[in-house]
């Protein structure tokens, strides 16, 4: 083959190989060059804002657009709320908190004696100097309470801690401060009626005019926080009647008792008359005492 067609057939087919066509070169020595495959490589295009690529999936889609920051953002908050919602009516609530709005007829009986009489041990006792006509002033000793009702009763709630409250009129006289009667509102009208085991001779009469109970929790002073009563009307047997005035002192949780004329009786009713209003609009009488002429 003449030289100058061998240097032709040479450039012509290394052309081939770097294009995968054949010049006229190549066409006109009568040489095919070898087909050279091509790669195809697809390109899918960048997303740009608020695009997706078409081959992410509706879930894909959804979390690339604006809007699942969005929602994020406010489920995140609503859980905040809520949660600080919840902390805040615990604590400002606690035994306020009820399982309902309306108090409830409630007359119940004590399982056992119950040791009215006998204040507990953190309440101090307050004697009334007020003047009653012919007042027992001998020596009294503590009368306990067969049974107890009252004509309402709030309905139960939870403190600070969780823990179920109940307000029972035999909370009156269970011998602990920390328990209470209690009644929705003012209760003033409102009257417990307490029964003895038999006829007694009551010399003296007394209560702790409302909630003497400090939260564990939260600290929350409860007798600070409700109504605190002032004025209740005792009466005993025959139609003897005596009404005591109370200090309602938020400081002070002392036992409040009264001589009264010595009357012998199997029952006494106490009724509300007149309260001191506290921030929560519910009345509590953490205990109550009865005491017998001792001689």
């Amino acid at each position: 083959m003449p030289e100058e067609f061998a240097a032709a057939y040479r450039d012509a087919y290394q052309r081939a190989l770097e294009t995968g066509h054949v010049d006229d070169a190549g066409s006109a020595l009568g040489v095919v060059a070898p087909e050279v495959p091509v790669e195809h490589t697809q390109v899918i295009p960048e997303p740009s804002d608020g695009v997706v690529a078409a081959t992410s999936g509706p879930l894909d889609r959804w979390r690339a657009s604006r809007w699942f920051l969005v929602s994020v953002v406010t489920a995140a908050a609503a859980v905040l709320v809520a949660a600080a919602y919840a902390v805040g009516t615990t604590v400002s609530h606690g035994d306020d908190h009820g399982t309902s709005g309306v108090a409830v007829p409630q007359s119940s009986r004590t399982t056992g004696p119950a040791r009215s009489g006998s204040p507990s041990k953190v309440t101090p006792t307050h004697r009334s100097t007020a003047h009653v006509p012919n007042a027992w002033d001998g020596p009294v000793r503590p009368v306990s309470v067969d049974a107890i009702a009252a004509d309402c009763t709030a309905p139960p709630g939870t403190d600070s801690a969780g823990n179920k409250v109940t307000y029972v009129p035999e909370n009156a006289t269970d011998g602990r401060a920390q328990t209470a009667w209690r009644c929705d509102g003012a209760a003033t009208g409102q009257k417990l009626t307490l029964r003895l085991s038999g006829a007694t001779d009551i010399a003296e009469v007394g209560l702790v005019p409302g909630y003497a109970k400090t939260d564990p929790a939260s600290g929350t002073d409860r007798y600070a926080e409700n109504n605190r009563i002032t004025k209740v009307r005792w009466t005993l047997a025959d139609g003897v009647t005596v009404v005591q005035r109370l200090d309602p002192d938020p400081s002070s949780r002392a036992m409040q008792v009264l001589r009264v004329p010595r009357t012998t009786t199997d029952t006494v009713t106490l009724q509300i008359l007149a309260v001191a209003h506290g921030p929560r609009d519910t009345t509590a009488i953490s205990e109550i005492s009865l005491a017998e002429a001792a001689s």
